[in-house]
């Protein structure tokens, strides 16, 4: 599915601005950009555009009307070449993740025990419930990961503070 042509020598800068590129070609609104991540950062698009992204990027995933009008905060993982997000879980929120582009590994447990990082294949959905630990691993590329939040209560929607990080090589909390 590479959907973005994307070399493994690019930088971050140009990285992000081929993701930029490729996501106003498709009509998305970006609401927010973050590259001061250690391992990467992301994009999060336009709230009201949940179903193109659903559309587009999760289309054998079904989610109710009811779901469909709730805050799902779509957004894609850029994850740099031998970088990884932090071993974390979340309180408020199970996610859906789908490898769009690059090469990128997973690991998941029930616990607070790393479990095994496997390679994500492209075009898969992999859903991620409230409390699973889990962490996005880079691997010999720039791995671009499409993402959907699926808040516990939707009247007190998950946030970036929603994370509770187990283990992490950038020394955050």
């Amino acid at each position: 599915m590479n959907l973005i042509d994307i070399d493994a020598d690019l930088g971050k800068a140009e990285v992000f601005r081929k993701v930029e590129d490729f996501l106003t070609e498709k009509g998305f609104r970006i609401s927010k950009v973050d590259q001061t991540r250690p391992w990467g950062g992301f994009f999060v698009l336009d709230e009201s555009q949940i179903r193109e992204f659903r559309a587009m990027f999760f289309e054998d995933v079904t989610l109710s009307e009811e779901q469909l009008e709730q805050k799902l905060s779509p957004k894609f993982l850029l994850v740099a070449p031998g970088a990884r997000l932090s071993w974390q879980y979340h309180f408020r929120r199970a996610e859906l993740w789908k490898l769009i582009n690059g090469v990128s590994g997973i690991v998941r447990s029930e616990t607070d025990e790393l479990g095994e990082m496997k390679q994500m294949q492209l075009s898969e959905t992999v859903s991620l419930k409230q409390g699973e630990r889990h962490r996005l691993v880079g691997l010999d590329t720039w791995g671009i990961v499409a993402e959907i939040w699926m808040h516990v209560d939707p009247e007190n929607p998950s946030n970036e503070d929603d994370i509770v990080r187990v283990e992490d090589d950038y020394s955050r909390k």
